[in-house]
């Protein structure tokens, strides 16, 4: 077995029953499975809470986007929103290195995977524009998603945990954060 597992395990067994616990993995179910395997050998784990990582980051979020009148999106979203600023940037004829397979039916899912991941690691788009072959287009197209989900009073995963992080509070007596990435 998993040492760190192991040390997850020995650390949920030693809280007294009815303590809050926040269990947050890297899926739901990693996080219920490690519960499960705990429950299976203490007599009481009762208090025991468990979340995904985006969960976790929706549940602490949604107060303080709500107050600013937003809303998280989806994957599916972000999908919408990439295909919407493909079209813009065909429309505007912005695009010279993805102009080829910017029509392709797999590009705004690809596309909307690599400007999550830009938006993640905090890269701007004037950031993107001087790399060579393919930075001037991710600029524009990332420029032009952030401000699609601005129309839509909307945010990405990226904002919703940047949202996450700012508002934080912890009630808890444990949060253990399970192979979270």
């Amino acid at each position: 077995t998993d040492p760190e597992l192991r040390v997850d395990r020995r650390a949920l067994r030693a809280c007294v029953p009815g303590s809050r616990v926040l269990v947050v993995g890297a899926s739901r179910g990693a996080a219920d499975d490690l519960a499960r395997s705990v429950a299976a050998a203490v007599p009481a784990t009762f208090g025991i809470e468990r979340l995904s990582l985006t969960q976790a980051a929706a549940r602490t979020a949604l107060p303080a986007l709500a107050a600013r009148q937003t809303a998280p999106s989806t994957r599916l979203g972000a999908e919408a929103v990439a295909a919407r600023a493909v079209f813009d940037a065909r429309q505007a004829s912005a695009l010279r290195y993805f102009g080829p397979v910017a029509d392709t039916p797999g590009f705004p899912r690809a596309l909307a995977r690599t400007l999550q991941e830009l938006r993640l690691a905090g890269i701007a788009g004037r950031a993107l524009s001087p790399l060579p072959l393919a930075g001037p287009d991710l600029a524009w197209l990332l420029e032009r998603f952030d401000a699609c989900f601005a129309e839509a009073t909307s945010v990405d995963r990226a904002e919703l945990f940047r949202t996450a992080a700012r508002v934080m509070t912890v009630g808890y007596d444990m949060v253990l954060l399970l192979d979270v990435p």
